[in-house]
């Protein structure tokens, strides 16, 4: 698969590097899960300053490569996409759906007014196992803040072999950011569309010339409406980092970030009573279709620690604890059925207070090299476990309690919601052991052989039944051929399988919340990665994945395991500089997804949100004659996407316009950027997530102008 370089937004000119590699100009971030260390570079301008990545306080030894360790980027049989921090700021991201919307192989899979969804290749990413923080089990079913990460990295496909248990999506794993060399400090604040307002502080350090330790602070706060629009919240998040050199070659990180986060509640829509979808030009996509008491809540927090020690040139030992809480109060208003004039004929509101998960995770591993035979071996040899506690269900359901309808919305007063019924328990955990070997036989060619042995434990019981106890152990192998034919050239092949948690049942089905037995799958992959300049990358990838089909079956409305689904997909993409004064991020994928071996009317049928054809790019323009002013613009396309598994109802495609300016200049010697986004300049009205059979429209057009002072 293809790795994916990424450009960061910053004029150019008289540009000095400080590395012996410095980061390219419009990077997103060539790091990724398997980077060794992030690049730095510092750029300074006659009158015009330029924002650049500050040096690290001390090297970061990135371990999101799970049981590859740390390894070339280049020489990994994987397809990794990662996005930096200047993209972030650049597109004023608030979210990872905001950040992975400049992947071609990302889908907006939203629930509703609650937290951000996605699926990858076709396959939903799940909200405990598919999300990581610095390669550990972090925050559900709850947003992770963006201020306080450095990038987000996104690898694509089976994970099981690198993390374990995870869904054939891959995984999205966020960078935090570390504590710098030089004391700095950032302000941003914006003002955007709908009475919307943002501030972020971020501040950073070592405590003094040549201190053992290091910090990095970021506090944030976000407001917009008053949760009468659909769109509407409010957040705060804190979080700090520190750095101690304890020794020499020994280094520790701690790490804690906390968010409060509020979402006006918006329920997808069904489908019409004639079997057609509401058409998305007819509706206000601000129009709150739930109610204003009714707010997703969250809070959110995590803690963690690393120890890296270097043994020697050839050998290092890292260890990691993380430990993540997520309360919510869980708030789905439903709309399943509507008539051609927009009365809902379908729908409840459902609300339950207090819910809690806690995940306590940990790895620790040895990883070095080996000379056996006149070749090379990267070995490494580690352990990890998890355990996540959830304490969720316990359901208020109140049938019947809609708006009305969707063009013409009446509220309803608040429901009692005093005594909670009894939740729902459950307890995962998943201790393993891994090994890998990259073997370089020469320059050239390099072999990986690799293996997660996992013992797998759920034990759960619903409110008012037995309690249920499922085990079972599996060993996840994988294997990859890569060969390097120039310095510029990688073509690899890879075998991986992966095991995922079985879904819950919908809502819609006879069995709803209940959870299916995990379930194994396997993925062939072939691609290339091609560097034909520095600072730009092309690459390519084409894969095929097989899994379980886990659906509701139609004939008894019991979710169950039943049939297949394959997904044979291509990827491209070219990102990075294209010339001094331009910019790229652009990719175009190719899906072809069915279903086999359902016995019903299913058979080759396209799953739900999967569409044939997406693409997307972003181009970055550095105005030669005016120093400091840059503009943007950018595309996103999707095709068309089944609604259902019977693929009656399609979701048409749709294309979204942005575009932006940034201008940059030193007023009363602070380094000062002005930024100008517009996110769906046209105004477009579209279907922008398809989730548990129904739609939620994209936001309207959305102005953002903000002001950062650099300090």
């Amino acid at each position: 698969m293809a790795k994916q370089f990424t450009a960061i937004q910053m004029n150019r000119k008289h540009r000095q590097h400080t590395m012996a590699q410095a980061t390219t100009l419009v990077a997103l971030s060539l790091a990724t899960l398997a980077n060794a260390q992030t690049e730095n570079s510092q750029t300074s301008l006659d009158r015009v300053v330029v924002s650049a990545k500050r040096e690290a306080l001390y090297v970061n030894r990135d371990v999101n490569a799970g049981a590859l360790g740390v390894q070339p980027l280049h020489e990994l049989p994987f397809s990794i996409g990662s996005y930096g921090r200047e993209l972030m700021d650049n597109q004023r991201a608030r979210t990872a759906q905001d950040v992975l919307k400049n992947d071609p192989s990302v889908q907006p899979a939203s629930f509703g007014g609650a937290y951000d969804g996605i699926a990858v290749r076709g396959f939903s990413a799940n909200a405990i196992n598919s999300v990581r923080r610095d390669g550990l089990l972090t925050s559900v079913y709850a947003d992770i803040p963006l201020e306080n990460m450095e990038r987000v990295d996104i690898l694509k496909g089976l994970s099981g072999f690198l993390y374990g248990v995870g869904e054939p999506s891959g995984l999205v794993n966020y960078v935090l950011k570390r504590p710098t060399r030089v004391i700095f400090a950032n302000v941003d604040v914006e003002l955007r569309s709908h009475g919307g307002r943002y501030a972020h502080v971020d501040a950073g350090g070592s405590l003094g010339s040549g201190s053992p330790m290091g910090y990095r602070l970021n506090m944030a706060g976000e407001e917009q409406g008053d949760f009468t629009h659909a769109g509407d919240m409010s957040r705060a998040m804190a979080s700090a980092a520190f750095d101690f050199k304890l020794a020499h070659g020994t280094l520790l990180r701690i790490d804690a970030d906390h968010q409060h986060k509020k979402i006006a509640a918006q329920p997808v829509i069904g489908p019409r009573s004639d079997g057609t979808l509401v058409p998305a030009n007819s509706l206000d996509p601000r129009a709150l279709l739930g109610q204003p008491w009714g707010q997703y809540r969250t809070d959110a927090s995590n803690i963690g620690a690393r120890l890296e020690h270097t043994l020697n040139d050839a050998w290092h030992l890292i260890g990691q604890i993380g430990y993540s809480t997520t309360r919510r109060d869980a708030a789905f208003p439903g709309l399943y059925e509507v008539s051609p004039n927009g009365q809902v004929l379908s729908g409840d509101y459902y609300f339950s207070p207090a819910q809690k998960f806690t995940a306590l995770s940990a790895q620790a591993f040895a990883n070095g090299r080996l000379e056996i035979g006149g070749m090379r071996h990267d070995v490494v040899l580690g352990i990890s476990d998890s355990t996540l506690k959830t304490k969720d269900g316990g359901w208020f359901p109140n049938d019947g309690l809609t708006v009305g309808n969707i063009y013409a919305p009446v509220y309803s007063a608040r429901p009692d919601f005093s005594d909670p019924p009894t939740k729902n328990q459950s307890a995962t955990q998943q201790p393993s052991i891994f090994v890998s070997d990259t073997i370089s036989f020469n320059s050239q060619w390099r072999l990986l052989l690799g293996a997660r042995y996992i013992a797998y434990q759920n034990e759960s019981q619903r409110a008012g039944a037995a309690p249920r106890d499922y085990r079972v152990k599996v060993t996840v192998p994988s294997a990859g051929l890569v060969w390097l034919p120039s310095p510029s050239l990688t073509l690899y092949t890879s075998i991986t399988e992966g095991l995922e948690q079985g879904a819950y049942a919908p809502n819609a089905a006879a069995n709803r919340g209940e959870r299916l037995d995990p379930i194994r799958s396997n993925q062939l992959e072939t691609g290339l990665k091609w560097q034909p300049a520095r600072g730009l990358a092309a690459t390519a990838a084409w894969f095929t994945i097989d899994k379980p089909l886990q659906a509701t079956d139609p004939k008894d409305k019991l979710f169950k395991t039943l049939g297949r689904q394959r997904h044979r997909g291509i990827e491209l993409a070219l990102n990075g500089e294209i010339s001094p004064s331009l910019s790229a991020v652009a990719g175009l994928s190719w899906l072809d997804a069915t279903m086999q071996d359902t016995g019903d009317t299913r058979q080759g049928k396209r799953p739900s949100n999967v569409a044939k054809l997406q693409a997307n790019v972003w181009l970055d323009w550095r105005l030669p004659s005016l120093p400091g002013l840059s503009i943007n613009s950018g595309l996103i396309h999707i095709g068309d996407r089944p609604l259902d598994q019977a693929n009656a109802v399609k979701v048409p495609a749709y294309t979204r316009w942005d575009a932006g300016a940034r201008y940059t200049a030193e007023v009363l010697g602070v380094a000062t950027t002005w930024r100008l986004q517009i996110q769906n300049l046209s105004d477009r009205r579209y279907w922008e997530n398809v989730n548990y059979g129904g739609v939620l429209a994209g936001a309207s057009r959305t102005v953002r102008l903000s002001v950062e002072l650099q300090f």
